[in-house]
């Protein structure tokens, strides 16, 4: 799906409380040769771009301004990456959420978070070889669901849920869209993750 000769990427997405950074941080202890695009959202949050509740009332103008700034700052990173790993070798990029995740914010879903910050369905796909979704917790184990691991975000049990469904809408048209549930415990989930890359890392190799 990707050109030839780039370095392939993939995305690890999920609803809040999806076991992302604890899949993130056993691929990063794992793998040599394989590189994690840090998650851009988090970033500008803890980077200085204003948050709500702290710096100002959320309102649909900053939502809007934030994804702007997400969608535009993905594709950069991104790219600045790929060299990253061109230069030391690195034969797989894993991206802490990827460019479509923006439409889980947006109203209007894909459609509209595609015509507000141009961006062109079929290439944002095809950026990606493949789309780990991870279930959020407040679907899998509503009853284990809280504020863990990123303290710049927290959502309210019924936002979590349906911030899960956004984002299986935003990726699963992918075709390489995995569904890996979260009910089994996280033990089963990184599990999934890192046979996923062991697999890929092959098929590379062969």
């Amino acid at each position: 799906m990707q050109k030839k000769n780039s370095i392939e990427k993939i995305v690890l997405t999920g609803g809040p409380c999806a076991g992302k950074s604890t899949c993130l941080q056993a691929i990063k202890e794992r793998y040599d040769d394989v590189l994690v695009v840090p998650e851009v959202a988090t970033i500008l949050l803890s980077g200085g771009f204003p948050v709500p509740g702290r710096d100002l009332p959320w309102s649909a103008d900053w939502q809007s301004a934030f994804q702007a700034a997400v969608a535009k700052t993905q594709q950069s990173l991104e790219q600045a990456y790929e060299l990253v790993a061109q230069n030391c070798g690195a034969r797989l990029l894993v991206c802490d959420r990827g460019l479509l995740d923006g439409a889980a914010y947006t109203p209007g879903g894909v459609d509209e978070f595609c015509r507000l910050y141009q961006v062109d369905q079929t290439e944002a796909q095809q950026r990606y070889a493949r789309v780990l979704h991870l279930e959020s917790l407040a679907t899998a184990r509503p009853e284990l669901y809280g504020k863990t691991g990123n303290q710049n975000r927290f959502e309210p049990l019924d936002e979590a849920q349906a911030l899960e469904g956004h984002t299986q809408a935003a990726w699963s048209d992918h075709p390489g869209w995995t569904f890996i549930p979260g009910n089994a415990g996280i033990e089963a989930v990184k599990s999934q993750v890192l046979a996923t890359i062991d697999s890929l890392l092959l098929s590379a190799a062969a």
